[in-house]
């Protein structure tokens, strides 16, 4: 084959699906916003922002799941197959790739990553009659199966025929140059989070804990006009909004760092120590104001 062969995925629906509910989650984030800006009682306002900022979030996500998509593309040549996920790259050598089949005749039911139907195809699974499975896809329909010595992909170009044709090209033909293999790591944070229950359960609590404090300000420290925390005397208690403001700070820096440490075996510990730290905190700061209510 000559020169190197660029195969786009079929997108449209993937970003058609995600504005939708990227919109949808805005609005209601928005709206959350401006009913919450109405309210008289401070602790309902704020159970009201912390339900818009929780709606935000899933806006951001699809918002760059249409980024990647926009941005993502397979290259052929005869040196290796090249995958432009988002901003990330993954280079498979030829000499590694050892088959392709069409997903529709591969006869097994592999699983699909949970915002498959929407048009997100990204993750990696684990199917016993084939091994490891990494999705860089946005459809089922056209989609091929290429298995490597290390994983099998999961890909979807718009032109399947000529996607085929160029990868069997591509491996007959053999390497000139060989590439060096580039990987993509797949396990995200939040893949990790999931298959350790002593990890996601004190994060999880941590910031319920972090949340609790926010509305312990707004419905009963609110209600004083000075308080006693610990060594602290505030003069108005509407300053001691900066406690449950430091619990979600720690939380969210733990949510952020501990997944990513416990990905590596050896700082595994220290990430699952990491997650409790933000649980114990959340819990003595409140222990800390219910005590100077009474103080």
């Amino acid at each position: 084959m000559d020169g190197e062969q660029i195969y786009r995925l079929p997108i449209r629906r993937t970003i058609a699906n995600s504005l939708v509910f990227g919109i949808l989650c805005i609005g209601l984030s928005v709206g959350s916003a401006l009913i919450t800006s109405s309210m008289q009682n401070e602790g309902f306002r704020i159970l009201g922002y912390i339900l818009a900022i929780l709606f935000a979030i899933p806006a951001i996500f699809f918002i760059f799941q249409i980024i990647r998509i926009a941005r993502s593309r397979y290259a052929i040549n005869r040196d290796g197959l090249t995958i432009y996920w988002g901003f990330q790259t993954m280079v498979i050598p030829i000499q590694e790739i050892e088959w392709i089949r069409p997903y529709d005749q591969m006869g097994y039911a592999v699983p699909f990553p949970a915002l498959g139907k929407i048009g997100i195809l990204s993750g990696h699974i684990f199917y016993q009659d084939l091994g490891d499975i990494l999705f860089f896809a946005t459809s089922y329909e056209n989609a091929f199966l290429i298995g490597t010595s290390r994983e099998v992909l999961f890909l979807s170009p718009m032109d399947a025929q000529q996607f085929q044709k160029g990868i069997q090209e591509a491996v007959y033909s053999g390497s000139i140059t060989p590439l060096e293999r580039k990987s993509i790591q797949m396990e995200s944070p939040a893949t990790t989070v999931r298959a350790n229950p002593a990890l996601y359960i004190p994060l999880v609590v941590g910031i319920f804990l972090a949340l609790l404090l926010f509305v312990l300000f707004g419905f009963i420290v609110n209600t004083h006009d000075t308080m006693q925390v610990g060594l602290i005397f505030f003069e108005s208690t509407a300053n001691v909004v900066i406690i449950p403001i430091l619990a979600v700070i720690i939380n969210g820096l733990n949510a952020f760092f501990a997944p990513r440490m416990a990905k590596n075996e050896t700082l595994k510990p220290y990430g699952i120590l990491l997650a409790f730290t933000g649980l114990l905190t959340s819990l003595f700061l409140i222990i800390t104001l219910v005590l100077g209510l009474f103080s």
